[in-house]
Order: structure tokens, then C-alpha cells, then sequence
């Protein structure tokens, strides 16, 4: 079973985001006085037109009163410009921290281990990157101003409704209890659900994924009315959470507009006993329900902005997860510098998961001194790309032990990298140029050191147009994708080089064999090929069958037993 990437807990989330708004403190503390003073000068509004009420009852000159309404479009004005301000530096502060946190995802996913990464699925790491970056985004452009804005608003409004008369402030409070009861049963019903909403959008992506990249394998097994099912299953299953949340929105939209009425049914009463008993004005009272109808507004976009607060919460929990599970895991695996390319296999087992029928390796055991070559042969799924996988750490074996150097494969490192490296059959080319492919071993590397790099594996760097600085195109061959791979390999100049078939598809191409030798000269290399030219002159072969170690030796040795495993391949592979 998938077992996706941990989510971080709410605490853990809150002290990364403070982190990173700590980043952009002065900004924040200049947005937040825009704000406030923009939304102090906006509450002016209401006691002035309160004013106008009482002028006008007064029967004082018309003049007077425009001289209010001047005052109050002077106001308008002026807390808009500053809101407007407030508001674009808040959008810049909170889109620079998302920048960050961004930047940190991206480069927590690339240092997961392979394995874990490869358990949770590939659709796991997209969705978080995207879907769940989506939903921040969208918060931090429209939801968090607002509530931003909406709370400074309502905190300043109570003050106002306070100064003009404490009753009235008090009546505005029977609506607080029916708001708090709302919302409690809202985020009670929702936080789960959005939680399991993305947990489910998740499987759907990792169910489309897994059946369009592995289209051919579906239709070749005639499995495509099973993928469809899986497909439609995991839909109908987000949809229906989907479905499960709107429900729940409309009974708290409901409830708000509930305690809003009551709300203001309770001003306007209290507001006529004080006007009769107490000789409040008619103005104070128009001034104070003018201020509780302005909470309509800031409290139903702060309580409504749960819904979409949610779902970014729950992304940027899953966000957070990312970084924190990196940050541990790269705590907890600290690398070790090691000494030499030595490569030490004790009685090593591995298991591809508790359901596996049998183990894909069963107490194999190699020493390879350094600098030497060994070479690694077997039938397919005889065990050769998993022991390969665990010499260079992406595994942990089952039992045992594998070391280089006299460390764990796993922390193993040289100059700050892994101390293994491993080129696999598939080649992955970034958009670019050349030498931004062969760059990400070596930033530092300058043009000259780039061209012998890839002079010494034989490509034909002329035949390229533009040359370094020439655009990768589609139509590269499968050799000189390989040729760029091994480059690579040369600029980060790893002590141990693990080349999993890195000529498999190309056939005993003599190009790539060459390329192959000068990639293994000098560094310890474990060579996985098919095609037995590339391992010739290793100084010890080992053939494996069926996760097990039958022979092992010096290609001579072991071509001198007739009725060895090695010399019937040799035999077969060259025509007896």
C-alpha cells in the first residue's frame, strides 16, 4: 500500500510560517500601520453621518451639512488610498514568504530519500507542489488581506460602538455567542474533511498517473477496465467529500446570517431605550447601528474565509511536512566523508515490501578493494539493479550490511556528495543547454572543463549545433544521452560509480564501452550490463541468480570452468 508523506501538525506549521514572515518583518510592520490607520479612518464615517442626523434635526444651515459630507468624502478617500497601500504590501510580504516556502519544498523533494519518495508516489509530490501551492495562494492574494483587514476592522468598530454608548456595544454581543457556535461546529465538520479532501485528490492524481505512464503495460495485460474503475472510484470518492463540505458551508452561512439579524434587531432596541430614557441622540443611535452594520461585512468575511483558511491550512500542512520530514531524515543521516572507494556486502537480504513473494537478494556477500572493477551479471530480476540500488544508498537492505569506505552505503559521502553514484538505464535530460545538463554535477566547472568531460566518454560535441550552448533536442540518441550521463560522472568525480546497463540499449556499442572503461578508470565501479564485452577485463565478475550469489571471480578464472555459470553465457552470448 502507498504510504504518502507525513503532514505536519498545526504548531509545527504556524512556527514555519512565522519563520518565514519573520524574513519580511519590516514590510509587515509598515503594512500593518497602513491598515490600521486606513481602517481608523474609514470608522470616521459612521459618527460623522451620525452628525448629519443631528444637524439636521437641530435645523442648523444647510451648510453645516456639507461641510460633513465633505469630511466624510475626505475620509473615503483617504482610508482607501491607505487600505489600497496596506493591501499591496501585505499581497508583496505574504507572496515573498510563499516564495520562500516554495523554494524550501522544492528543495526538501529533491533531498527525500529515492526510496521514500518512490513509496509515496510520484502523484503525492506533484499534488503537494501544486494543488496544495495552489490553495495557498489563493489564500495569501484575496483571503488573508481580507481577514487581515476584517479583523482590524472589527477590533476598532467595538471601540467606536464602546465610545459612542457601552449599551450599544453590549446589545451588538448577543450575536458574538451564535457566531461562536457556528463556527465551532463549522471547523469541527470541515478541518477533517478538507484533510481527507486532500488525502483523496492525492490518490486520484497518483490513480491517473500510474495509468497513463503506464499505458502500454495496461494495454498489453488488457487491465484498462480495472484502471477506469480505480479512476472513477477515487473521483467519486472526492466528489462526494467535495459535496460533504458544501453542505457543511451552507449551514454556517446560514447561522452568520442568523446572528446578524439578531444582532441588529438588539441595536435598534436598545438604541430606542436610550434615546427615551437615557437622552442619547438620534445621531449616536444612527452612528451605532451604522458601526454593527459595518460588522455585517468584516465578521461574515472573516467566518466565511474559514472555508477557504481550511483548505489552505491543509496545504500548507502538507507543505510544511515536506520540509520537516527532509530536515529530519537529513538530521538523521548525516553524511560520513570516507577515506577510499573500498565496497564491503555482508550477508545482505532485501525484500521489496512484507508482501513480496520471495526476497530480491538472499545472503550475498562481496568485497571489492578500491579502485577495482567489478561486474554484475545475471537474468533479469536475478537481484543485479536492486544490489546496485543499495550500494549506492538509495536502499536499505532488509538485513545486513553494505558499506563503502567503511561507512553505510547510506552516509557514505566524498567532498559533501554521496560517495556513489549511479547511472541508470534511463537517462533523464533537463530543458536547456549542454552545459546546463552537465553543469548540475559541476556548477563550477567553465567550458574547457566541460569539453573534456565529454571528449573523454566521445561525444561529438561539433556535430551539435551551437555546441556547450546549444538547445538539447528531442531527436538525441539513446548513446549520447548516456554519453552526457557518464560526463557527469566525471565532473562530480565520485570514488564509486555504479553503472546499472548504462549501455543496455545501445547494444555492445564500442563507443560506449570506451566511454564506460574512462568513466571506471581510476574510482571503483560496479558495472551491470547485459552485453559481457563491457565486462571483460573487470577484475572480478559475479553472477547472480535468483537474488543469490552462484559464482564469483576473475573473468579468466571463471571463463576456465567449462560448465560455470559465466563461461555457458560467454559461450551463448558469442556464439559458442
Amino acid at each position: 500500500m502507498t504510504s504518502i508523506l507525513p503532514t505536519a501538525g498545526s504548531k509545527e506549521t504556524v512556527r514555519l510560517g512565522l519563520r518565514l514572515l519573520w524574513q519580511q518583518r519590516g514590510t509587515l510592520a509598515a503594512t500593518i500601520v497602513l491598515l490600521f490607520l486606513g481602517t481608523a479612518t474609514v470608522l470616521l464615517i459612521p459618527p460623522l453621518l451620525g452628525a448629519i442626523v443631528d444637524t439636521v434635526i437641530a435645523g442648523k444651515p444647510f451648510q453645516d451639512v456639507l461641510w460633513l459630507g465633505g469630511a466624510i468624502a475626505i475620509a473615503g478617500v483617504v482610508a482607501a488610498a491607505l487600505e489600497w497601500l496596506g493591501g499591496v504590501l501585505l499581497v508583496r510580504c505574504l507572496q515573498r514568504a510563499l516564495a520562500e516556502l516554495r523554494e524550501e519544498v522544492f528543495a526538501a523533494a529533491l533531498t527525500l530519500p529515492l526510496s521514500r519518495t518512490e513509496e509515496a508516489g510520484e502523484a503525492d509530490v506533484i499534488s503537494r507542489v501544486t494543488n496544495d501551492v495552489d490553495a495557498v495562494t489563493e489564500a495569501i492574494s484575496g483571503v488573508i488581506p481580507l481577514c487581515v483587514r476584517s479583523v482590524l476592522t472589527i477590533t476598532l468598530t467595538v471601540i467606536g460602538m464602546a465610545a459612542i454608548d457601552p449599551w450599544l456595544a453590549l446589545a451588538a454581543l448577543i450575536a458574538v455567542p451564535i457566531q461562536i457556535v457556528t463556527t465551532r461546529v463549522f471547523l469541527r465538520r470541515s478541518r477533517p474533511l478538507y484533510m481527507r479532501l486532500r488525502r483523496e485528490e492525492a490518490e486520484r492524481g497518483r490513480s491517473f498517473i500510474e495509468a497513463v505512464s503506464g499505458a502500454d503495460t495496461v494495454r498489453a495485460y488488457g487491465t484498462r477496465d480495472a484502471h477506469l474503475e480505480g479512476i472513477a472510484t477515487a473521483s467519486a470518492t472526492a466528489v462526494e467529500t467535495h459535496r460533504a463540505t458544501a453542505r457543511a458551508r451552507n449551514v454556517f452561512t446560514g447561522g452568520l446570517n442568523a446572528a446578524e439579524f439578531i444582532g441588529l434587531a438588539a441595536v435598534l432596541a436598545v438604541g430606542f431605550v436610550r434615546v427615551t430614557a437615557a437622552g442619547l441622540s438620534v445621531g449616536a443611535v444612527t452612528a451605532g447601528a451604522l458601526y454593527f452594520h459595518r460588522l455585517f461585512s468584516p465578521v461574515g468575511d472573516l467566518l466565511g474565509s474559514m472555508d477557504d483558511l481550511q483548505r489552505a491550512l491543509s496545504g500548507l500542512q502538507r507543505l510544511a511536512g515536506v520540509v520537516l520530514y527532509a530536515e529530519a531524515e537529513t538530521t538523521a543521516t548525516t553524511g560520513e566523508q570516507i577515506a577510499a572507494g573500498t565496497i564491503s556486502i555482508q550477508a545482505v537480504e532485501y525484500r521489496y515490501g512484507p508482501n513480496a513473494i520471495r526476497d530480491a537478494l538472499s545472503g550475498v556477500s562481496i568485497e571489492v578493494a578500491a579502485g577495482q572493477t567489478i561486474g554484475l551479471i545475471g537474468r533479469s530480476g536475478s537481484g543485479k539493479s536492486t544490489l546496485a540500488r543499495l550500494i549506492s544508498g538509495v536502499d536499505e537492505p532488509t538485513s545486513g550490511t553494505v558499506h563503502i569506505g567503511g561507512v553505510p552505503a547510506t552516509k557514505a559521502t566524498h567532498n559533501g556528495r554521496p560517495a556513489a553514484f549511479l547511472v541508470a538505464q534511463e537517462t533523464h535530460l533537463f530543458s536547456g543547454t549542454i552545459a546546463d545538463n552537465l553543469r548540475i554535477a559541476a556548477p563550477e566547472a567553465n567550458d574547457d572543463r566541460l569539453s573534456e568531460a565529454l571528449a573523454a566518454v566521445g561525444f561529438e560535441l561539433s556535430a551539435v549545433p551551437g555546441g556547450l550552448a546549444g538547445t538539447l533536442s528531442l531527436a538525441l540518441s539513446h548513446r549520447e544521452a548516456q554519453q552526457l550521463a557518464l560526463a557527469r560522472v566525471l565532473l562530480a568525480d565520485p570514488p564509486v560509480v555504479l553503472l546499472d546497463e548504462a549501455g543496455s540499449q545501445a547494444g555492445a556499442d564500442p563507443v560506449l564501452v570506451d566511454a564506460m572503461r574512462a568513466v571506471s578508470a581510476g574510482r571503483t565501479a560496479v558495472v551491470i550490463a547485459h552485453h559481457l564485452d563491457q565486462i571483460r577485463d573487470a577484475d572480478t565478475v559475479v553472477v547472480l541468480e535468483d537474488g543469490a550469489v552462484i559464482e564469483l571471480g576473475a573473468p579468466e578464472e571463471l571463463l576456465s570452468n567449462a560448465e560455470g555459470a559465466f563461461a555457458r553465457l560467454w559461450r551463448s552470448s558469442h556464439g559458442g
